[in-house]
């Protein structure tokens, strides 16, 4: 029996440590179609990065023009090297020419903040 809460341990242990990154576009007016099969191109690419757990784009129910895209990485700076790809570049334009709104919150235990906390991200890397 101890053997299994080892094991139970350890993987609540590995679920606290991957980071959950939501990003959430309200799209500019007309823009929404374009925004969305945009997004959704992207996706395939974004999964095949390293250390990519999983990556996901929803509608919201209630308000038709936002997008809600939520990656899941091992860890930061997996989502870090993530940020000086091409894939990344793509992903921050298509958002900046395309939405009207974004917000992006980091889990655990980040508020919503602006886009401008990933593009920092990237920013830092490539000086």
């Amino acid at each position: 029996m101890l053997f299994a809460i080892d094991i139970n341990s350890q993987v609540s242990a590995q679920k606290r440590d991957i980071l959950k990154l939501t990003i959430e576009v309200r799209a500019r007016n007309g823009k929404y179609q374009e925004l969305f099969q945009t997004l959704e191109a992207l996706i395939p690419m974004i999964r095949e990065e390293k250390n990519c757990l999983d990556c996901h784009i929803y509608r919201d129910m209630e308000d038709e023009d936002v997008l809600s895209l939520s990656f899941h990485w091992k860890s930061l700076p997996d989502l870090e090297r993530y940020m000086q790809s091409h894939s990344a570049g793509a992903l921050l334009g298509a958002i900046d020419m395309l939405a009207e709104t974004s917000k992006v919150c980091f889990e655990p235990n980040s508020p919503m903040e602006g886009l401008d906390s990933i593009k920092r991200m990237r920013k830092k890397h490539s000086t």
